[in-house]
């Protein structure tokens, strides 16, 4: 059951990095979502590889998220 909570946990903090971004840095180019991602996951506490954060980066960049 702990092991389970904390997977909970941690999926609900990579989701506050996602929702943080997205909604302040929608349209803006890929490097400058980059460079957020990567701050919002160091402040949400979350390990993220890199092609993680660069596609998430290039997906919200190109605002394909709010289509």
């Amino acid at each position: 059951m702990t092991r389970l909570l904390h997977l909970v946990e941690e999926a609900t903090r990579i989701r506050r990095v996602w929702e943080e971004v997205a909604t302040t840095r929608c349209c803006r180019p890929a490097e400058e979502v980059k460079a957020a991602y990567e701050a919002a996951a160091e402040r949400w506490d979350v390990s993220l590889d890199e092609r993680t954060v660069t596609l998430s980066s290039m997906w919200i960049g190109g605002s394909s998220y709010w289509e």
